[in-house]
């Protein structure tokens, strides 16, 4: 598990440096290490003044993307995890490698969640050079409301 951090400056950050601050988390993609995404997804939205109900939705809405991936990722590989505050939303990319270059379906249970519990949210597939793999990102734009 790594983490790195960027926009600090020692002590506790100014409300204009957790606009700067990106905190990237990359963990092997197994359904046991979902977690620890969760906790450090609790950690952003509570440093970032999410209402209850919206911390509650976002832990759902990063629990699905990476139960999502986790299931299409290529064994042995990392989930990577990036977390972005802005003035009015939290922006979460999760990726991972997977031998099927294609993103998740939109026509199920777990896409509806992340429609619901989500301003926005896009998943894309990058084919990797000599085809047959690729790195599926799923982008989640969250709400510091009480719904999205």
């Amino acid at each position: 598990m790594e983490e790195t951090r960027s926009g600090t400056s020692g002590g506790q950050p100014s409300a204009d440096g957790l606009l700067d601050e990106v905190v990237e988390l990359r963990l092997p993609a197994m359904a046991e290490q979902i977690p620890l995404v969760r906790m450090l997804t609790h950690g952003m939205v509570s440093r970032a003044d999410f209402g209850l109900d919206a911390i509650a939705d976002a832990k759902m809405a990063v629990d699905e993307a990476c139960a999502q991936l986790v299931q299409l990722a290529e064994l042995g590989t990392q989930l990577h995890c990036r977390f972005r505050q802005t003035a009015d939303a939290l922006h979460v990319v999760v990726s991972a490698r997977s031998t099927d270059p294609r993103p998740p379906s939109d026509r199920t249970f777990g896409w509806h969640v992340l429609t619901t519990l989500s301003r926005s949210v896009t998943a894309h597939c990058d084919v990797l050079p000599g085809g047959g793999a690729g790195i599926i990102t799923i982008e989640l734009e969250l709400n510091p409301g009480t719904s999205a």
